[in-house]
């Protein structure tokens, strides 16, 4: 029962997050591997497991933008707010840039989230959609949950101690920052470029 829970804890987590519930997922990844380190979790089904539930947590964020921005009540206000020059440019540059802007958003807990719903308003390619996320969904299990399970190789002096969740938890937690911060920098000087 206690894998179990493991198991679909880090899952059911992993969707709601991906649906854009403030759920950071890389630790989550990072936990998972961890899990799989201490053989608390079984390693091909709970990647496969875990890598489905981002995925489809994706791609409901995004149907659910693309949906909302092809209604004719919500086009025609955004044709009027933005207006039409500017929205066209904006879909342009999405097209022209998104690709790299999804896998890099992929990695950035804040910014995530708003790309993928920018993507859908922007009418996005779904076909593209699918194959960036799918590829960047797994570079991001198989980086997270390797770093996961190579942090429990090298903490295991902290096991026998009152401080071991607070030191995994701790370096688990600074590197997603890390890399949340290294992701939002590409991602804001790429859309600081013009369109060409």
């Amino acid at each position: 029962m206690h894998i179990e829970s493991v198991f679909w804890a880090i899952g059911l987590s992993l969707f709601v997050g991906a649906l854009g519930v403030p759920i950071p997922e890389n630790p989550l990844l990072m936990g998972g591997g961890y899990a799989l380190f201490k053989n608390i979790c079984p390693p091909l089904p709970s990647l496969v497991f875990w890598y489905l539930a981002i995925v489809l947590g994706d791609i409901v964020l995004f149907a659910l933008s693309y949906w909302f921005f092809t209604r004719p009540p919500m086009a025609s206000f955004l044709t009027r707010y933005v207006g039409p020059k500017q929205l066209d440019a904006y879909k342009s540059a999405f097209a022209a840039r998104g690709a790299l802007t999804l896998f890099l958003a992929r990695f950035t807990f804040a910014i995530r989230a708003v790309a993928y719903i920018a993507a859908g308003a922007a009418h996005y390619p779904w076909r593209r959609f699918l194959m960036v996320d799918a590829v960047s969904v797994a570079v991001q299990v198989a980086l997270f949950v390797g770093v996961g399970y190579s942090a429990g190789e090298h903490i295991e002096w902290a096991l026998a101690t009152e401080e071991k969740l607070v030191v995994v938890l701790g370096l688990l937690a600074a590197l997603s920052l890390v890399v949340a911060w290294v992701s939002g920098l590409f991602i804001r000087r790429l859309s600081g470029r013009k369109t060409p």
